[in-house]
């Protein structure tokens, strides 16, 4: 599992079995599918790599370190269930190349994929 901290430091989300779970309610805010993050629109919400989740526009929304002391669990029913819904929702699979910025962005992890 991968924790995702945002621009303080603190717990904002996890990635679990390809979910981002909220890291207060563990409900299912988005998917990744390869590198790639969506939530509740049709298409790619940002990117993770360099150990950190950019925004297409490049802007950082998150910092990803993983947990080497996590033991993985099944997922949830309902957890399953959100997850369906936010993949068969998803019509544009692809982005394009995203530059890296140096900044953070002004919005939170949750609502960019809210």
């Amino acid at each position: 599992m991968y924790t995702l901290l945002n621009k303080e430091g603190a717990p904002v989300g996890y990635v679990e079995n390809m979910m981002i779970l909220d890291a207060t309610k563990q409900s299912v805010i988005g998917i990744i599918i390869g590198d790639c993050f969506f939530g509740k629109k049709d298409h790619v919400i940002g990117k993770i790599f360099k150990d950190h989740a950019y925004l297409v526009s490049g802007e950082i929304i998150a910092s990803v370190i993983r947990n080497p002391n996590y033991v993985s669990t099944a997922p949830t029913k309902e957890q399953m269930d959100v997850a369906w819904e936010i993949l068969s929702q998803i019509t544009k699979h692809t982005s394009d190349w995203i530059v890296e910025k140096n900044t953070w962005a002004s919005t939170s992890l949750e609502d960019s994929l809210s």
